[in-house]
């Protein structure tokens, strides 16, 4: 009996399968139009009437802009000076000012004037984070320092 069904159904599908395609090739396949002389007569029921498609005007593009060039180059009356690069550093056990502006190449004094925070040149924490000036580096004096001493 189980051959019998196996049997049965496969030829169930195929006849199946048959029919799909037999339908799939007559719904794509258009009849053509007879080329009689006879005009069509009018029937009893008007036929929908199509609405004519709007027509767009044409893109135009927009009017170009007149583009003036100058007669000459303006100079910047100043060139600005980049500005320095300070590099921070962590300090570790055992570091101290001096070892660390040498080993940087600046001043202890330039590292002090970076690093308002620090007041005592022989005071610094472990783990604390210092700004290194870069080499040659001076500080901009301050509007505090260029007060005129006080009477004595």
């Amino acid at each position: 009996m189980g051959g019998r069904w196996r049997t049965g159904f496969i030829a169930l599908t195929a006849v199946m399968v048959a029919l799909a395609i037999a339908s799939a090739i007559s719904s794509h396949a258009r009849p053509e139009p007879s080329h009689s002389d006879a005009l069509p007569t009018p029937t009893a029921t008007a036929s929908p009437s199509r609405t004519p498609r709007p027509t767009l005007p044409p893109l135009t593009p927009p009017p170009a802009t007149p583009i003036s060039t100058p007669t000459s180059t303006p100079t910047p009356a100043h060139t600005p000076s980049p500005s320095p690069t300070f590099t921070s550093y962590v300090t570790r056990a055992g570091d101290n000012l001096a070892g660390i502006a040498r080993t940087y190449g600046v001043t202890v004094t330039a590292i002090m004037a970076a690093n308002p925070d620090i007041t005592d040149a022989h005071w610094i924490l472990t783990g604390q984070t210092i700004l290194i000036p870069p080499p040659g580096w001076a500080p901009s004096p301050s509007p505090s320092s260029s007060k005129s001493p006080g009477p004595s």
